[in-house]
């Protein structure tokens, strides 16, 4: 049980990091993923269930929604609204 909790927090800070770097757009959305499980895994562990889903709802609810939202308008940064480009959007 031991080994396995020190792998939950090895992969919270692992996660953590992967946010944080960014080496790539989408591993960061994996990387809060990957936190958030790992964070939800090491409280369970502590017994603290009500708080484990408190963190997984909030995460995956919320954050990581607003993440892939955020990574969606920064991928594609020309984005195309019909046949009116945002330029002529934005003259309007």
């Amino acid at each position: 049980m031991t080994y396995f909790v020190l792998f939950l927090g090895l992969c919270f800070v692992l996660g953590g990091l992967a946010v944080a770097s960014n080496p790539s757009l989408y591993s960061g959305g994996v990387g809060l993923v990957l936190a958030s499980i790992a964070g939800c895994g090491w409280f369970l562990s502590l017994g603290v269930s009500f708080m484990s889903l408190v963190l997984f709802m909030v995460y995956l609810g919320g954050m990581s929604v607003d993440y892939v939202y955020s990574l969606s308008l920064v991928a594609d940064p020309f984005q195309r609204l019909g046949r009116i480009g945002c330029y002529g959007v934005g003259l309007v």
